[in-house]
């Protein structure tokens, strides 16, 4: 048996995926704190409609994601940020729509829930079948072996 078959290595690479989702969670809150605070500032104060405001949000939260997920989530400080970047605002791009869409039906179909919290779980939909996959295979993936690294 290799040493990239052996038990040890399946859990070693297993660990590593886990912490990295665990601090891509982490910053991901800190986002959808923002996103959750920019979208109910733009309903309750600035009066906008729920989907603008909606964009709004997203659009704060999105500048800390980046941030977040390249220095903390996936530590993929080895590779040009600008190249991260334009592969960040793509995914983004694909990710709005899709994600204003999610808020929308959510709407649609529990109007009697604070959108608030609609946008909320939208958020949470999206990170788990969309966000996280795409920014963990395309747009941070240095192209290294996962190999866990002793905490120093």
């Amino acid at each position: 048996m290799s040493e990239s078959q052996s038990p040890w290595a399946t859990r070693s690479r297993f660990a590593v995926q886990a912490l990295r989702f665990g601090r891509s969670l982490i910053v991901g809150s800190g986002g959808t704190a923002l996103d959750f605070a920019a979208l109910a500032f733009s309903i309750r104060v600035l009066g906008l409609e729920p989907t603008w405001g909606r964009a709004v949000g997203l659009l704060v939260g999105g500048v800390v994601l980046f941030l977040g997920s390249r220095s903390f989530a996936f530590r993929a400080g080895s590779e040009s940020a600008v190249a991260q970047a334009k592969r960040f605002v793509i995914s983004e791009l694909i990710g709005f729509p899709l994600n204003i869409l999610t808020f929308k039906v959510l709407v649609w179909l529990l109007p009697q829930v604070l959108p608030e919290l609609l946008g909320l779980l939208a958020n949470f939909l999206l990170f788990v079948t969309y966000y996280y996959p795409v920014r963990n295979w395309l747009v941070f993936n240095t192209k290294q072996p996962l190999v866990a690294q002793p905490a120093t």
